[in-house]
């Protein structure tokens, strides 16, 4: 399990999660994101792909489906992560590990 990290900022919070970071792509009327959260009830830190769509009764609104994404729009965002530091170091290598 994640160790917490001391009294970190974050950018929203919901019941479910803080969202610590994120970066996003908007592709039309779509805006895709990459976030780093932190789960409350499982103390724990995950990465989240999502999307979200301006709708009628809220703007921006999170749309809890599967995110279908182009595979170039797919490369920017993970890239898009790495530069904010949402993902790191690790995962990085981890990656050039599979693909070598």
């Amino acid at each position: 399990m994640a160790k917490k990290e001391k009294e970190e900022l974050f950018e929203k919070e919901t019941k479910y999660c803080k969202i610590i970071r994120s970066v996003e792509l908007k592709d039309s009327e779509e805006l895709f994101t990459l976030e780093k959260i932190y789960i409350k009830a499982l103390e724990r830190y995950e990465i989240r792909m999502c999307l979200y769509l301006d709708c009628n009764d809220r703007a921006r609104k999170l749309i809890p489906r599967p995110v279908d994404i182009s595979p170039d729009k797919f490369i920017d965002l993970i890239a898009l992560g790495f530069t904010a530091g949402i993902l790191d170091k690790d995962l990085k290598n981890k990656l050039k590990s599979i693909i070598d």
